[in-house]
């Protein structure tokens, strides 16, 4: 594996652990399933590659790119509707992780993302805003990324979510 922690902190290598162990079973699991695609199609050989690079260096980005894969997998009928479930679930959690060390790293340096600062103005100048309302802000910005951002900024404690499932609004802190 790739990503390390610091040697001066126990609990956080125990944590990088549990970590590498969830990926590592992940990856067997992604792996079993592949087995019940067609052996000629190219998606099967493209899903094992990205779940090696996963976990090698696990990034959104190669979590998206598998997602999308194995969706695709789903909608030809490869993949039952549970496995999918579990296997996405997973990996959002391991995503979700992944983005919160990102955040403790970048609160270390107080920095923020040029998509942040521009969530951060236009939340400034209309109170509030849900995810559609910053896709306008944000042209050619998925929603994922989106959420990734606003996820980050809930982290830091610059912003608030209210709401639940279609009805979530963010608003800054204060």
């Amino acid at each position: 594996m790739t990503f390390k922690p610091p040697a001066d902190s126990s609990s956080l290598q125990s944590n990088y652990d549990i970590m590498e162990e969830r990926l590592l079973k992940l990856t067997n699991t992604v792996y079993r399933v592949l087995e019940f695609f067609p052996e000629s199609d190219p998606l099967k050989n493209k899903a094992k590659e990205t779940a090696l690079e996963i976990l090698k260096n696990p990034t959104a980005e190669k979590i998206d790119m598998l997602l999308g894969y194995l969706w695709i997998a789903k909608s030809q009928g490869w993949l039952n509707s549970v496995n999918w479930m579990i296997i996405s679930g997973e990996y959002e959690k391991i995503s979700t992780q992944k983005s919160a060390e990102a955040v403790l790293n970048t609160t270390a340096n107080n920095a923020l993302s040029e998509r942040q600062d521009r969530i951060l103005e236009f939340l400034i100048k209309n109170e509030k805003a849900q995810v559609m309302d910053l896709q306008t802000v944000l042209p050619g910005i998925t929603k994922r990324t989106i959420r990734r951002d606003l996820d980050q900024l809930l982290l830091m404690g610059r912003i608030t979510r209210m709401g639940e499932f279609n009805r979530v609004f963010y608003k800054i802190n204060g």
